[in-house]
């Protein structure tokens, strides 16, 4: 059996079931959310003036908050660096520690050969793409 039940002034009548259970539309939901931030009545004093029960209520407020709340975005810096000219052989065979980027998310990639650089360039640039893969 569903009744209604007036919530003393509140945005429009809201209506429970047999059982006790408060039954209210997603438009009145956020009417009622929307006049608690509006008002200066504790969580308590609101669920007491509109027939809400507490924990319901304080899960539409926390549901909201969360849906409100955007991503934060992940920034991704790189540093250009260039080289001026060519590494001679014996230079670049003395050179024995290899290229190591990190990334801000704690990737890490290690580069031991020259040769591979223009395929981790292409790897970072596809990482840090805004679209899809």
């Amino acid at each position: 059996m569903t009744s209604i039940v007036d919530p003393g002034g509140g945005p429009g009548l809201i209506r429970s079931d047999s059982r006790g259970r408060v039954l209210i539309e997603p438009s009145q939901r956020e009417a009622l959310l929307d006049a608690f931030e509006r008002g200066g009545q504790s969580a308590m004093a609101f669920c007491r003036q509109h027939g809400l029960k507490y924990s319901t209520f304080a899960t539409w407020v926390q549901k909201r908050r969360r849906d409100q709340q955007e991503p934060e975005p992940v920034q991704h810096s790189f540093a250009e660096v260039v080289v001026d000219a060519p590494m001679e052989p014996s230079v670049q065979a003395a050179v024995a520690e290899p290229l190591r980027v990190t990334l801000a998310d704690g990737t890490r990639i290690e580069v031991a050969n020259r040769k591979h650089l223009a395929w981790v360039a292409e790897l970072l640039r596809h990482l840090t793409s805004t679209r899809p893969c």
